[in-house]
């Protein structure tokens, strides 16, 4: 296995380097679009599974979930980008430096929930209405929403099982549109499938039969993402992922794990009668150490891909951008994508499940040195107490090319209070963004915001 994964790596660098990059680098390479990337990413750096509904405990361990957002939004402040308000529609109402906007209403979108049964990794989930979801270790589908803020919600259908030996997955964006974005991913222990048979079928959180850690060792899995109805430069085209894993957990059960991963990933988009591909190698490890009172979660991954690849292309952000890319006002389908290498590495620490401390850094560039730094570092924490919590994350992007705290800064701060039973929380929000400006290359002006709303949040267990 070593050498061929070997060999495939020495195969995409050659064609990496030996491809001329082309000029249209993908404008998240960049800063461009800092501000409107931030309020849509921080989310979910903040807590994976809170969808574009903010978050109301910084660990989401609950077996039932239930959110929904009232779709009017008070704002003030900066009249440009926004991290939170972009896409909203002005209603013409206002008071004292506020103004209402409303939430983009197809069909009745607004009045889609979010709602989970079941915990990620557990015996099963069900996720309906919003989604926010990763597939496998992320690599194809990254923290993925079908209703990011600003654009009408999708009601979509994920469900997932797992057990020790075999596991599942399969997720539709909209159901009422499901060319848009589907996505299913099978995995399982050989080794236990021939050694230990019946315990193949345990429920995956138990970890009663010590069989399953011992021939669980190693996980293969298969999986596939796809977008068949992408805007393209003239109707539309399609994108799609297959993925092949491969893991070797050496230790993994509820208290601890330590797995080392790599995923080798081909993506294909087709643009009229144009048709791209490109490989790409994922390699990684996830540490987690569990004591009930407090949890340390430690992920790091790299990442090398030829021309005609992007990693993570089903990202946070993939609803927004399959439009029109932020900051490059093309269809993500069509734009290029050179070669290029990365790497992210985030921990969390969460304590009690009330507070929780994170810090993540990624950068992806291209190989060919084209684009600008794109190393992004993310520092935040999220509290909550019995009905009142809060949450500060601040973002530096292109830290390398700008000064800490210069351009590309962003920092968004929520907090928010349980009302009526703890079920209605009044949520308040405030940003600040440094804007590159001026003929100095370090020049930037200053621009904030607030925002404030309602919304429903009923968790159980």
């Amino acid at each position: 296995m070593r050498s061929v994964v070997l060999t495939v790596a020495m195969a995409l660098l050659t064609s990496a380097t030996s491809t001329t990059a082309r000029a249209d680098v993908p404008v998240s390479l960049g800063s461009v679009g800092a501000v409107e990337r931030a309020g849509l990413t921080q989310d979910a750096r903040k807590n994976p599974t809170g969808a574009s509904f903010g978050s109301p405990v910084s660990d989401d361990r609950r077996l039932f979930t239930l959110r929904w957002r009232l779709p009017w939004v008070a704002v003030g402040g900066a009249t440009g980008p926004s991290p939170f308000s972009s896409g909203f529609v002005a209603t013409g109402l206002g008071l004292e430096g506020l103004s209402l906007v409303a939430e983009p209403m197809k069909n009745l979108s607004a009045f889609v929930p979010q709602g989970q049964i079941g915990e990620a990794n557990k015996i099963g989930r069900l996720q309906f209405g919003a989604l926010s979801y990763t597939m496998g270790h992320g690599s194809v589908v990254d923290r993925f929403t079908n209703s990011p803020d600003g654009l009408a919600r999708r009601f979509g259908l994920l469900g997932e099982i797992n057990l020790a030996g075999l596991a599942a997955q399969v997720a539709v964006a909209d159901v009422f549109d499901a060319s848009a974005f589907v996505s299913a991913r099978m995995s399982g222990r050989p080794v236990m499938w021939f050694l230990a048979p019946d315990a193949t079928f345990q429920p995956n959180e138990f970890d009663v039969d010590p069989r399953t850690e011992v021939f669980g060792i190693w996980n293969i899995g298969v999986g596939a993402a796809g977008d068949f109805s992408a805007p393209g430069t003239i109707g539309l085209g399609h994108a799609v992922i297959g993925t092949v894993e491969n893991e070797a957990a050496v230790l993994d059960n509820q208290f601890l794990k330590l797995i080392a991963y790599v995923d080798l990933n081909g993506l294909w988009t087709t643009d009229g009668d144009r048709t791209i591909s490109g490989a790409g190698l994922h390699p990684g490890a996830r540490f987690m150490w569990d004591l009930v009172a407090c949890r340390v979660d430690i992920d790091a991954e790299a990442n090398i891909g030829g021309d005609g690849y992007s990693p993570r292309y089903f990202d946070r952000l993939y609803f927004v951008e399959r439009t029109s890319t932020i900051g490059g006002g093309k269809p993500k389908l069509v734009l290029e994508r050179p070669a290029s290498w990365g790497y992210r590495a985030r921990a969390d620490v969460s304590l009690l499940k009330s507070l929780t401390l994170f810090g993540e850094m990624r950068d992806q560039r291209s190989i060919q040195g084209v684009a600008p730094s794109n190393l992004i570092t993310t520092v935040g924490a999220t509290a909550w107490l019995l009905v009142a919590g809060g949450a500060v994350t601040a973002t530096q992007i292109g830290l390398g090319d700008n000064e800490l705290f210069g351009p590309g800064f962003v920092v968004t701060a929520e907090g928010r209070v349980g009302l009526v039973l703890n079920i209605v929380h009044v949520v308040g929000r405030a940003w600040e963004a440094h804007l590159a400006a001026g003929d100095n290359p370090g020049g930037f002006v200053v621009e904030r915001g607030v925002s404030g709303g309602l919304e429903v949040n009923f968790d159980l267990l």
